[in-house]
Parts: structure tokens; C-alpha cells; sequence
């Protein structure tokens, strides 16, 4: 593995949402930690463990979904996170607001955690 090229959690989260908009799943999943872990909230309930079950989740969302994040706040928290976006999806009036709640360590997300409405 080569050594994380982001330093800030802020950095982090601006370059997951920049290739999340762009559907470059790998690239996507490169600012993650290898065994990161994703959580629905309220419940907490465990959504994704590790990038082979993140890539599974995110092909369909940018494959067929064609989703698109923009980004409506942000507040950092030393390592932490905490996203606002609107996601609309490619054909769709529908706009969703979500919130995502990034933790950093070593230069990668290493969990994150969802709440939409």
C-alpha cells in the first residue's frame, strides 16, 4: 500500500465526495481504510464492512443511480467530519437530504456513519 497522499480529515472528505460525484469507484474507495465500516443511522445498524463490500454497494449507485452529492455544509471536528448534502439522482426531480459523518485516522476514513430523509 503507498502512503496516504491527505492529511486533514476535511481533505479526506472533500476527495471521497469529489469522486463520488465524479463515479470513480475506485477512487472512490482508495480514501477509505481498507476495513473501514459504514453505519445506517438512527438504528446503527452496520451497512458495509471493508472496501470488497463498499465497491458491491457504490457500483450500483454509480452505475445505475447515477448519484450526485452536493455539498450543503460542513463542519470539522478535529478527525470527524460532519457532511450536509442534497443527493439527486440522474433522471430524478427527487432531492434527499443526507447527512454523513466521516471519522479519519492514518489518512483514510475508517467509519462513517448515514442519516436521509
Amino acid at each position: 500500500m503507498t502512503e496516504p497522499e491527505f492529511e486533514t480529515a476535511e481533505e479526506l472528505a472533500q476527495r471521497q465526495l469529489d469522486r463520488y460525484n465524479a463515479h470513480d469507484l475506485e477512487g472512490f474507495l482508495e480514501v477509505y481504510a481498507e476495513d473501514a465500516k459504514l453505519y445506517r443511522l438512527p438504528d446503527g445498524a452496520l451497512i458495509a464492512e471493508g472496501r470488497a463490500a463498499m465497491r458491491e454497494r457504490y457500483r450500483q449507485r454509480f452505475e445505475i443511480d447515477k448519484v450526485h452529492a452536493k455539498l450543503v455544509n460542513r463542519m470539522v471536528i478535529g478527525s470527524r467530519v460532519i457532511d450536509h448534502e442534497e443527493v439527486t439522482q440522474a433522471g430524478s426531480d427527487t432531492r434527499t437530504q443526507a447527512a454523513a459523518i466521516y471519522e479519519t485516522q492514518d489518512g483514510r476514513i475508517v467509519a462513517a456513519w448515514f442519516v436521509s430523509e
